[in-house]
């Protein structure tokens, strides 16, 4: 059995034959190819010190690591400054953000950069509101390019 990262009891089953079908799925509607994949590439961007991130749907939804005021180190673990990811998101069509943790670093940097920049606030571990749902949705409808979303806040 697996879950999700939410905190308290797990309130589903999730099994092998789950996750299966969600592959199967992926393939179907073009979120995965095998012949197409880069492993290599995958596992240098999740990568702390590469950015700490990964395509969810290639050219859709990429999700990554939540950015800090400046980029240094701290304890020997890498933090990325908003800027860090710009030239990367320009490269692959990135043109919205989506923050759904606490305010870490000032949205201006990536609106300044050309970027759009959405707050979608909801407590770490838990379930977002309809709310939420709907401005998601709305954005992801709306946007022009991909979508980078976060919610870790180091």
């Amino acid at each position: 059995m697996s879950r999700d990262a939410s905190f308290g009891n797990c309130t589903y089953n999730l099994t092998i034959l789950d996750c299966l079908q969600g592959i199967k799925k992926a393939l179907h509607h073009g979120f995965f190819d095998f012949r197409t994949f880069d492993a290599d590439e995958y596992e240098h961007y999740e990568r702390v010190e590469n950015g700490d991130f990964n395509w969810i749907v290639p050219g859709k939804f990429l999700a990554f690591s939540g950015p800090h005021p400046k980029t240094k180190i701290e304890n020997g673990y890498p933090l990325h400054a908003p800027e860090a990811y710009f030239p990367y998101f320009r490269k692959h069509n990135i043109t919205a953000v989506i923050r759904l943790n606490k305010k870490i670093y000032e949205a201006k940097r990536f609106t300044d950069g050309g970027f759009e920049h959405y707050d979608l606030f909801f407590i770490d571990g838990s379930t977002p509101g309809d709310n939420i749902v709907r401005r998601f949705l709305n954005i992801c409808e709306n946007a022009e390019g991909a979508i980078a979303v976060h919610c870790k806040g180091r």
